[in-house]
């Protein structure tokens, strides 16, 4: 009976009355209520329109470079009325300062997004590789509320596609051999984001096969990435896969294989000043996480000095500092070491490495960095604390300056180089090698 009302042309509503499958009464009250929902919803809509204006992402560029030049007028304002000593000059100036963080604050936060938009494209990435591989995986989602500077987003893109690709085509098995090994035919894919200070953890995760120790220390070893007696931690030899050329794929295939990807993605993560991790569990599955920072415009820092120059250190990067004495150094196979709290650490002394004349103090000072698991320290002359930092490009002519990631003004008017700690860790290791 219900499929002869479907068939013919009438409104559902007015046939199911009709052979008395539901009271009128019904059906015009339910109509009622959807009209209701219609108008709340399009009163919604233009509401949300009404109070909503679009800015050309160009404008917003404009604001936030305006900003971070008043962030410095204000660095300068501030140091001239402490040099003065005047008190309603310096009531003003820390008015000023309070102001020009709210409106920092503001401008920063105009351009962000939520990176949902980005998830959603991903959930159609994995239904067409899962297909084309042969494979059932699911893919799952959480934060995609949290947001990112509009630019990172974009940035972030391509690294996580690489990131998903492997997971689906390395990670997860096929339905047969899930079945074997007591797991579901279906695999799944986590995708998640969520707010760490003034970081975003990213973290794509399976429950795959996990990665194969032996086969990625055999293939380190057939390169020479490491000598065949080197003893290393998991977290130290999941990070060869991002070796350039790097693969422990036996054939190569449309989505993977190559050894081209991985090395692309930390070097793209470490534009973007983040970091990634891998934690693996043979039988059980991978964990990626990638650290970013919210925005690329602002960043805190740590304000050193060598000599006359000024160098700033990403402050999310900077561990601890202390004073350096000659009785603290060492030197062995080749490297400069520092003792810590009892322990070696590696250090670069900056005055040397940046080619700075002049006599170091007595007692220097040496600043520990974390990047990637690794501390290593960095010799400066004196620690002046922290800043807060306009990025401004060093253009074309020093692009390409190894271990300098941008410069910003100072208080003074002076200019103080913005130093690229992983850059300048690899360049090193490269000379080193």
């Amino acid at each position: 009976e219900m499929e002869e009302v479907l068939g013919q042309q009438k409104r559902f509503g007015e046939l199911a009355v009709e052979k008395g499958l539901v009271p009128a009464d019904k059906v015009q009250s339910a109509l009622v209520e959807q009209q209701h929902v219609k108008e709340v919803r399009q009163e919604k809509l233009s509401a949300e329109a009404a109070s909503s204006i679009r800015v050309p992402a160009e404008r917003l560029d404009v604001l936030v470079n305006l900003v971070g030049e008043l962030v410095t007028v204000q660095a300068r304002l501030s140091q001239t009325a402490t040099g003065r000593a005047d008190a309603e000059l310096c009531a003003i100036a820390e008015e000023v300062e309070r102001l020009t963080g709210e409106l920092r604050d503001s401008a920063l936060n105009i351009r962000m997004l939520p990176i949902g938009s980005t998830f959603s494209k991903f959930k159609r990435l994995v239904r067409d590789l899962s297909a084309e591989l042969g494979k059932e995986i699911e893919m799952t989602t959480v934060g995609a509320e949290t947001e990112l500077d509009k630019t990172v987003i974009e940035k972030l893109n391509d690294p996580l596609v690489h990131l998903i690709r492997n997971c689906l085509d390395h990670g997860v098995e096929l339905p047969q051999v899930r079945l074997a090994k007591g797991k579901p035919a279906h695999g799944t894919v986590h995708l998640a984001a969520v707010h760490s200070g003034d970081s975003v953890l990213i973290t794509i995760a399976d429950d795959g096969a996990g990665l194969d120790r032996d086969a990625i220390r055999a293939k380190a070893i057939e390169r020479g990435l490491i000598a065949a007696s080197a003893e290393l931690s998991d977290k130290e030899l999941f990070s060869l896969i991002f070796a350039p050329g790097f693969s422990t794929a036996s054939q190569v295939s449309s989505v993977s294989g190559r050894g081209v990807g991985m090395d692309v993605v930390k070097r793209a993560i470490e534009a973007l000043r983040g970091s990634v991790e891998i934690a693996s569990r043979q039988g059980e599955g991978t964990r990626i996480t990638v650290r970013i920072p919210l925005t690329l415009a602002i960043i805190e820092s740590l304000l050193v000095r060598i000599g006359k120059d000024s160098f700033m250190l990403p402050l999310s990067l900077v561990d601890e500092c202390i004073e350096l004495t000659r009785e603290d150094v060492a030197r062995a196979h080749g490297r400069n070491l520092a003792r810590v709290r009892e322990r070696l650490v590696p250090y670069i002394p900056l005055r040397e490495r940046f080619g700075i004349a002049g006599e170091p103090p007595q007692i220097e000072q040496i600043v520990i960095t974390e990047v990637n698991g690794q501390r290593v320290g960095f010799v400066v002359d004196q620690v002046i604390g922290e800043h807060q930092t306009v990025i401004k490009s060093l253009g074309r002519a020093y692009k390409s300056s190894q271990g300098i990631s941008g410069a910003t003004i100072l208080g003074d008017g002076s200019v103080a180089l913005i130093l690229d700690i992983p850059q300048l860790l690899q360049s090193v290791q490269a000379e080193a090698a």
